[in-house]
């Protein structure tokens, strides 16, 4: 799995939010979320600013932060 798809799969699951709900958010079929968030897509210029803006982070961290401070971004914009 590409990078970026695995960090699309963490922030859904860390936003507890189910695949068709994202899908719904980016106006495709569950189906075609599905292969975006396992690679089996690519992913366009658009459907990864919907995703960051979705997570409510930049593009450019949703890109380039590693998994792990990417991850910790996320927690710590979840409601305490």
């Amino acid at each position: 799995m590409n990078p970026i798809a695995t960090k699309l799969r963490k922030l859904r699951e860390i936003h507890g939010y189910p695949q068709e709900y994202v899908a719904f958010q980016l106006g495709v079929s569950q189906a075609a979320y599905s292969k975006k968030e396992t690679g089996r897509t690519e992913l366009s210029l658009t459907v990864l600013q919907q995703i960051s803006s979705l997570y409510n982070i930049s593009l450019m961290d949703l890109i380039s932060l590693t998994m792990q401070d990417l991850l910790i971004i996320a927690v710590r914009q979840q409601p305490q």
